[in-house]
């Protein structure tokens, strides 16, 4: 395993800081190979080298320790602004260092157990610890999972049992000791099969499945199962222990127990805020609702305005914590936010297709292809336009789809698939694309047949009897300007190939919150929405590709349409099982089936894989170099050059 530590000197760690384009043939602008990135830190390790025997770096490491701690009285420093003194020290002239970043939406929950949104995510990272943690590589091009609350790794008891013995330290903001006793009641909150928090589905199953947790959270009103038989339980004020439905390795058990699903709530307060029923809880619903354990203190929280948070002196490893203050803005408008970063208000701006245009030269921009691959949901359970149940129809709309023309207009990349770039191949270390079986399927032309998807267009018609011309709906994220771009695109192209006269692509744009709450809603009301842009951020797929399918099972209470396919449902749970999850080859060869599979019913229609644009102010310092599977950018572990 590789050394977690964060060796290479901060002062050297600023991101773009002279980085070089890779011009390679068929290698998309801005992306740096391993290769390029290694030969420049020899380069600069050199240089470092030369420089300190001149003594001329003598206060670069002034104030870069990992403490982080700022000196009383010290003022805000606007983003990109000089120290007063003119240090060119990080953090020497003894200013507070507080980072400036913005957010498109505003957060609705905090509640690791009803965090829902990437918006809920954006706060919980800063101030939710659980057992583990991911920290960066020393090469800064990865990441491990280490003890965070936990004093150790796990102690395997037998091929089914697993103890994790908190650190004496851990506590929560106000110094109160985190006991065992907190982890599992909280995961027993998290599991409560009344209040069926929709994120513990991915406690209930997850990396590991813990021993009748599923059974007991999807149990309802029945009473058919006990919480003592539920393989969680307390050792002693320190110890809790797992049992396990299968065996695992130490490595999944860290992971699972590293998501904010199975990190604690405090309790007396969590129990305070429940209704009469006990059916739900005000617990992270506002700032003076809830208490952090993790890096950082929510110390404001003005829903759709702003949201602040200041280091946690009592988080466990607050020596790992170099910002004083987070303060981050909450707004939609892409233009306001451009002039808002080169105003010097923002440290970090994520760039829409206009910004990038504008700053695409600029070597402080990082591009690279995330998880997510944005798709097109269809609401197949329709009523009022039967046609959406079609599969003729789901794949005449697959193959209608220009992508690589929709890539190069917003800067992603095309992808007629499921499984991301960003996923390994399980422990291979090979990416799950570029393995041969995987190129085999993939469909040519990325998926572009305009006289295919016009012959299977007619065929649905007359397959459900479809008279006259069809008119769809398609809903839109209002806040991305490059999903905006590809619905206008779609709904001049789509008619063109299926006959003006037959079909009409109609938009509506909605915030991210209310697109996302009228999928699930179909599961209530078949008519709820008839086309959606969709997508799923699904971490646990990084390391395990067949994992990005749990989404469309039958029974996964989050799914955004009416799946139902019984051959998937069967190929997941033989997946997840003990005799294919510790055979890789096994479970490479069930993903490939699965996403196969996918492509062939199309359960929902891929089109691109998000290609990130972010540039980052000249004194942003980041763990990483790149997002990277667990640890993603690493924002908690950011560090600010004062002199910059």
């Amino acid at each position: 395993m590789k050394s977690n530590s964060l060796c290479v000197p901060q002062c050297l760690r600023k991101t773009g800081r002279n980085r070089r384009r890779c011009s390679r043939p068929g290698m998309r602008r801005g992306l740096y190979t391993k290769g390029d990135f290694v030969m420049k830190k020899r380069t600069l390790t050199r240089l470092l080298a030369f420089a300190v025997s001149l003594g001329v770096l003598a206060g670069c490491a002034s104030g870069s320790g990992s403490s982080g701690s700022s000196a009383a009285g010290g003022s805000q420093t606007a983003p990109g602004s000089s120290s007063p003194s003119g240090s060119e020290s990080v953090g020497g002239s003894g200013e507070e260092k507080i980072y400036y970043d913005s957010s498109t939406t505003a957060a609705a929950n905090v509640n690791p157990h009803e965090a829902t949104s990437t918006y809920d995510s954006e706060i919980t990272r800063y101030t939710v610890a659980a057992s583990y943690r991911y920290v960066a590589t020393e090469d800064r091009q990865s990441a491990v999972v280490v003890p965070n609350l936990a004093a150790d790794v796990p102690k395997q008891i037998d091929d089914y049992t697993w103890q994790i013995t908190l650190d004496d330290r851990a506590c929560w903001q106000d110094g109160v000791p985190i006991t065992a006793e907190d982890m599992v009641q909280s995961m027993k909150y998290g599991l409560d099969p009344i209040m069926m928090h929709a994120p513990c589905a991915n406690l209930a199953q997850g990396t590991i499945n813990i021993k009748n947790a599923q059974d007991y959270y999807t149990q309802g009103d029945s009473n058919s199962v006990a919480w003592e038989d539920v393989g969680l339980k307390v050792i002693d004020d320190k110890t809790f222990e797992v049992v396990t439905e299968q065996r695992y390795t130490q490595n999944e058990v860290m992971r699972f127990f590293s998501g904010r699903v199975t990190a604690p709530v405090r309790l007396d307060m969590y129990e305070s805020m429940m209704n009469e029923t006990k059916t739900s809880t005000l617990y992270g619903t506002e700032a003076d609702k809830f208490i952090s354990n993790g890096p950082f203190i929510l110390t404001g929280w003005t829903k759709g305005n702003e949201r602040t948070f200041e280091k946690n002196p009592n988080y466990l490893h607050a020596d790992d914590i170099n910002l004083d203050k987070i303060v981050v803005k909450i707004v939609n408008d892409n233009g306001t936010l451009l002039q808002m970063f080169e105003s010097g208000q923002l440290d970090r701006l994520e760039l829409t297709t206009e910004g990038y245009k504008k700053y695409e030269e600029d070597p402080r921009v990082v591009s690279y292809s995330n998880r997510v691959v944005r798709q097109i949901e269809i609401n197949r359970s329709s009523t009022e336009k039967p046609i959406l149940g079609s599969k003729k129809f789901r794949q005449a709309l697959f193959y209608a789809i220009d992508r690589e023309t929709l890539a190069k207009m917003t800067d992603h990349s095309p992808a007629p698939y499921y499984v991301s770039t960003f996923s390994v191949a399980y422990d291979t270390g090979k990416k799950f694309r570029d393995l041969p079986e995987t190129q085999a399927y993939t469909p040519a032309n990325n998926g572009y047949d305009a006289e295919k998807a016009k012959q299977l267009f007619d065929e649905a018609c007359a397959e459900v009897g479809q008279t006259g011309k069809l008119e769809l709906t398609l809903n839109y994220y209002d806040s991305r300007d490059d999903v905006k771009m590809m619905s206008e695109y779609l709904q001049k192209s789509l008619p063109e190939i299926f006959g003006a006269d037959k079909f009409e692509l109609k938009l509506q744009a909605l915030p991210s919150a209310s697109l996302f709450e009228t999928m699930r809603n179909c599961h209530n009301d078949d008519n709820a929405y008839e086309l959606s842009w969709a997508s799923w951020s699904w971490g646990s797929g990084d390391e395990e590709p067949g994992r990005i399918f749990e989404p469309y099972q039958s029974t996964y209470s989050r799914r955004l349409s009416n799946y139902g396919n019984e051959k998937l449902d069967t190929l997941y749970q033989a997946l997840r099982s003990e005799e294919v999850r510790l055979d890789t080859a096994k479970c490479i060869e069930m993903a490939q089936e699965m996403e196969q599979l996918a492509i062939d019913e199309v359960f929902v229609v891929p089109v691109f894989q998000v290609v990130n644009k972010i540039i980052f102010s000249d004194r942003v310092i980041t763990p990483v170099d790149t997002e990277v599977p667990g640890l993603e950018w690493g924002l908690a572990y950011f560090d600010l050059d004062l002199g910059a």
